[in-house]
């Protein structure tokens, strides 16, 4: 029997604002990151799917991305130096990832994005998912997160967690897609600026244009498009799935396990088709 088929094949990815401080380049909040990693582990057992996890970068690769305008692709001398420093940076946050899910005994295999796909013009465009099936099959939860990849018209450009989660779900059987942010979810306008800005439940086919044009972005650096990028990415994996899709406050204990589990929680859910 095929293990895919076996069991609901969820994505769930750690905002790089939970897991990194962004104020102070490099350095990782290990205690969010163990805590939601356990929290990953604690509701696998329980429901008994399958996980590929996504993390985004935060403070590490992001610094240098902006400063050698890395996503913009290969534009000056210094771009293949961009892109390297970049790599640097994400890969060295996904060795803390790692870390700290082998420390809670999760059987984790790290997958760097620019082994399995290539973007043309900022999108990914070509994949090869067949390790990542194999090590699903043999039981591993795959690691992957955002990075710098090869792209047939720029030279490089940076594919977000996101993108990496639109182009996996293009070929794996994904069931739910969990986003945990620094916010309880999408808001008609920045909540660290707005005291009045509202919680929006629900984002499907018949608000989907009017949120995108009010997400907006990200209040911390975000090299990677933010909020606005996250809402449609996510919409276009939650659509041509027909899975579920979430936005959530990770920086709250229990609210990524509840999510997880099928608990009613506060965020943002992500309904289209038949789901309605």
């Amino acid at each position: 029997m095929d293990p895919l088929k076996e069991k609901d094949l969820y994505m769930v990815k750690l905002g790089g604002a939970v897991i990194t401080d962004t104020d102070k380049p490099g350095v990782a909040r290990k205690e969010h990151i163990a805590r939601l990693l356990s929290e990953i582990k604690e509701a696998k057992e329980k429901k008994g799917f399958n996980v590929i996890i996504g993390h985004g970068g935060g403070s590490f690769p992001h610094i240098p991305a902006k400063k050698y305008r890395v996503n913009e692709g290969i534009i000056n001398e210094e771009s293949r130096k961009g892109a390297s420093l970049v790599k640097l940076s994400a890969r060295e946050l996904n060795s803390i990832i790692v870390s700290a899910a082998l420390e809670v005994q999760m059987d984790v295999f790290p997958f760097d994005p620019s082994s399995f796909l290539v973007s043309r013009s900022g999108k990914a465009e070509l994949a090869s998912v067949e390790a990542i099936k194999n090590a699903l099959n043999y039981g591993f939860t795959p690691i992957v997160y955002g990075d710098v990849v090869m792209d047939l018209e720029k030279g490089v450009s940076i594919a977000s967690t996101e993108e990496v989660f639109r182009i996996l779900s293009k070929h794996l059987p994904i069931k739910k897609v969990v986003l945990a942010t620094d916010v309880d979810g999408v808001f008609d306008k920045d909540p660290f600026k707005y005291g009045d800005a509202r919680l929006l439940p629900l984002v499907n086919e018949g608000n989907l244009h009017e949120i995108l044009g009010a997400a907006g972005s990200a209040h911390k650096v975000d090299v990677t498009g933010g909020m606005n990028a996250k809402v449609a990415l996510l919409s276009d994996i939650v659509s041509s799935t027909g899975g579920r899709g979430f936005i959530l406050n990770g920086s709250k204990p229990r609210k990524l396990f509840n999510a997880l589990i099928d608990e009613e929680i506060e965020c943002t859910k992500f309904e289209f088709g038949a789901q309605q």
